[in-house]
Parts: C-alpha cells; sequence; structure tokens
C-alpha cells in the first residue's frame, strides 16, 4: 500500500498488553487499543516477539542488546528517523505493516513484520497506526463478562485447528464447519 493510500484513514493506536493463549502455550496476543476508543487490535506473535516488546513496556534494562536495540543504533548512525508505524493489512493471520523512515528530508516506506515494527516504534516513541478499515473489518469484540471474539482472519491456521478441535468436542458444529471451511481455503491458497 503506497503512503497516499492510507494517509487519510489512519488511526492511532496504543500497546495496551501482551497476553497468552488460553492454553498457556503459544502464541502470545500483542493488544493495541484505539487511542481515546474502543476497539482493539490482536495480533498473535511468537515468544521472542513478546519479550522484545515487554522489556520496553516494563522498563527492563538487558545487559546486550535485542534485535530491535540494533535495529535503532544503525539507524541513529546512518541518521534515520522512524516517524511511525502503518499496519495496513491482515491476510490468513498475518498483519503486515509498514515502518515510514525519514533520511536527510527523504521519506522511505519499509515493508516489517508487524511484531518488529511495534518493538522498534517502543524504542523510538514513534506513533503506530492502523487504517480504519482494517480496524473496522479485524477489531476484537468484548462480551462485557470477560470473554473476547477475535475475527478469524486475525489468527493463523494452527489456532483455527485448535479451535476446531474444541468446536467438534463441545458439540458446537455450525462453527465447526465454519472453521472447517476457513481452515480449508487457507491450504488451498497455500497449494496455488
Amino acid at each position: 500500500m503506497k503512503m497516499a493510500e492510507y494517509m487519510l484513514e489512519k488511526v492511532l493506536m496504543e500497546v495496551s498488553d501482551i497476553t497468552q493463549g488460553v492454553s498457556g502455550q503459544k502464541p502470545f496476543f500483542l493488544m493495541l487499543c484505539e487511542a481515546g476508543g474502543t476497539r482493539k487490535l490482536s495480533v498473535m506473535i511468537g515468544a521472542f516477539e513478546a519479550q522484545s516488546i515487554l522489556v520496553v513496556m516494563r522498563g527492563v534494562k538487558l545487559e546486550r542488546p535485542l534485535l530491535p536495540d540494533v535495529y535503532l543504533q544503525t539507524m541513529r548512525l546512518f541518521g534515520m528517523q522512524l516517524r511511525e508505524v502503518v499496519i495496513h493489512k491482515v491476510l490468513d493471520g498475518v498483519y503486515y505493516s509498514s515502518l515510514e523512515i525519514e533520511q536527510n528530508g527523504i521519506v522511505k516506506l519499509v515493508d516489517v513484520r508487524t511484531s518488529d515494527a511495534i518493538a522498534l516504534a517502543l524504542r523510538c516513541n514513534a506513533p503506530i497506526y492502523t487504517i480504519e478499515s482494517l480496524l473496522a473489518r479485524e477489531h476484537i469484540f468484548e462480551d462485557g463478562h470477560g470473554a473476547i471474539s477475535i475475527p478469524v482472519s486475525s489468527v493463523d491456521i494452527e489456532v483455527l485447528r485448535e479451535a476446531l478441535s474444541r468446536a467438534i468436542r463441545d458439540e458446537k458444529y455450525e462453527l465447526a464447519a465454519q472453521l472447517r471451511d476457513e481452515i480449508a481455503r487457507r491450504e488451498k491458497n497455500v497449494g496455488e
């Protein structure tokens, strides 16, 4: 996505939390909240990515730098500044993001994993945005009793397979059929 395409519909997001999956195993979920709003995005990330974000959120000082710290040092050495991060697409559970980097008055977009973009943005105090159409489509729903519902497109195929097993075990066959169809769609897309 080109810069001009998402400029008008950007929504400022704030990192609110990182939680672990229901089973206490991977994956971790990075929770982003709409600044001044109520909508949230849940981005699946791995353990190393969670650690890289949590050390900044909690103000932990490490003896050796993590990779985002190295990126930041390198950017500073070459006179680069991270202006912002934009989360602009989600496909089959994978969020796509861009870094907007400025050097000598020239602005460039760099494609990057969302977890890495956020880890770097937190280190640079750079704003994190998503686009309105993505937020409207992918935000999580809370039922008021502590349960949340995450759009199927926001999770990877392994989580879908676990949900399918639970749906069958709990005799929720309509949900199981929907999950089965989504898994089949994704497996077909991988084969093409």
